[in-house]
């Protein structure tokens, strides 16, 4: 049976003496807020809902509504609106 060039130890030791290579990073990339923003927003046929003055509180519509003699729209829900499942 032939016995190895160097003890297993010995390659250890020359590998601790090989210097390391500084990794190579890539570049950050950029990332645009805005236009990722304007990308996930519906366009403006789909949430035409939006541009409703929705009131958060019943007696301030109340008082609104009787102010200017208009009737009062009480949309009600418990989910996520802008999932589109009401």
């Amino acid at each position: 049976m032939a016995r190895p060039l160097l003890p297993p130890w010995i390659s250890c030791v020359l590998a601790a003496l090989v210097p390391a290579q500084e990794p190579q990073l890539a570049a950050p990339a950029t990332f645009d807020l805005d236009a990722a923003f304007a990308a996930a927003r519906p366009p403006l046929a789909e949430a035409r809902w939006t541009l409703i003055p929705w009131r958060h509180s019943l007696t301030d519509a109340l008082v609104e509504a009787k102010e200017q003699n208009k009737p009062i729209y009480l949309f009600v829900n418990d989910g996520d609106v802008d999932s589109g499942r009401c």
